[in-house]
């Protein structure tokens, strides 16, 4: 790094008024954390009780709240990566922010254990959807302070309106659908995650022919 760069660094970090932290490191304890969360879930799967396809049959919601959530993970996780390769700096709040999102994530497991358990209940079906809308929203805040604390970063392509819209749309439906028709609201959330999938990787696609 030369002189200049430095001095600028410097510059910057007085600005904030704090430190940076070392990217590093955050990047590798949420690493481990989302590969923890993900086995966790994998582990309250649990096996059919009887050896053919009715016992399997018989855990469908909680093996489709598995599939979900899973894919979800990899697909925010990916998101997560892209949003830190654009930051030369991480700040204390932004740690504190990406803390945050990690903490809703890690609640990902036990609210899908929930809905996969008891796919005809009020409470586990709502929750389930608030908890995967706040873990959006958390990463809408993560995306805002990783900006601020990289002035000339771009915003990241998953927090535009019309990306949040849709998301924070389909799970504000699956939330009222909990009330009405507790069953259905799973298989939106499903529907919603397998969009989000295709439109990550079309997005992965367009940046692969920009470069």
């Amino acid at each position: 790094m030369s002189t200049t760069s430095r001095a600028l660094e410097v510059q910057k970090s007085k600005r904030n008024g704090e430190p940076g932290m070392n990217k590093s490191r955050v990047e590798a304890i949420t690493d481990g954390i989302i590969a923890i969360a993900a086995t966790i879930m994998v582990l309250e799967l649990g096996i059919p009780a009887a050896s053919n396809w009715t016992g399997l049959l018989e855990i469908r919601h909680t093996f489709l709240a598995y599939v979900i959530s899973f894919f979800m993970i990899y697909i925010v996780w990916s998101m997560h990566h892209d949003l830190f390769r654009k930051a030369e700096r991480i700040s204390r709040r932004t740690f504190m922010v990406n803390g945050v999102w990690i903490f809703v994530l890690t609640l990902v497991p036990f609210t899908t254990a929930w809905v996969g358990s008891a796919p005809y209940a009020f409470l586990p079906e709502f929750l389930y959807a608030l908890n995967l809308l706040l873990w959006s929203a958390a990463f809408q805040w993560l995306d805002y302070q990783i900006r601020q604390d990289n002035p000339g970063a771009e915003r990241d392509s998953s927090t535009t309106f019309k990306s949040r819209l849709m998301m924070y749309g389909g799970y504000a439906l699956c939330m009222v659908l909990s009330f009405v028709k507790p069953e259905l609201s799973i298989y939106v959330i499903g529907i919603s995650t397998v969009v989000l999938f295709i439109w990550t990787f079309a997005g992965g696609k367009r940046d692969q022919k920009r470069e």
